[in-house]
């Protein structure tokens, strides 16, 4: 929720300092951030249900996770920089709006749960 809440947010800034090309680029850069949420949210979930294992393999699925995730951003950010030719700066301020907005989003949770 927050995380759409932040694409909208940034799509429109965008939209209005820099026109339609600014807005597509700050959403694809939230989407970017959203699918990398999606992916830990998986991940996380898949973890959940298995019994716990040895600390190695639980150390290694964690950073088979991590390279999994930073991979799939880097793909995909490079993907609308380069394929799809959109605005960087834009883009990427769309990403960190995104990331910010999931880092809000666990703190609030956090503290409506104590």
């Amino acid at each position: 929720m927050y995380q759409a809440a932040a694409a909208t947010v940034g799509a429109a800034l965008g939209y209005v300092y820099s026109g339609e090309a600014a807005a597509v680029a700050a959403w694809f850069g939230s989407f970017v951030a959203f699918l990398n949420t999606m992916l830990l949210a998986w991940r996380m979930r898949f973890s959940a249900t298995r019994a716990a294992q040895d600390p190695r393999r639980e150390l290694a699925g964690l950073v088979r996770s991590s390279m999994e995730r930073f991979f799939m951003v880097s793909l995909l950010i490079a993907v609308g920089l380069g394929w799809m030719k959109l605005m960087p700066l834009p883009l990427l301020a769309g990403f960190a709006l995104g990331q910010l907005a999931l880092v809000v989003s666990t703190i609030i949770s956090g503290i409506e749960k104590q």
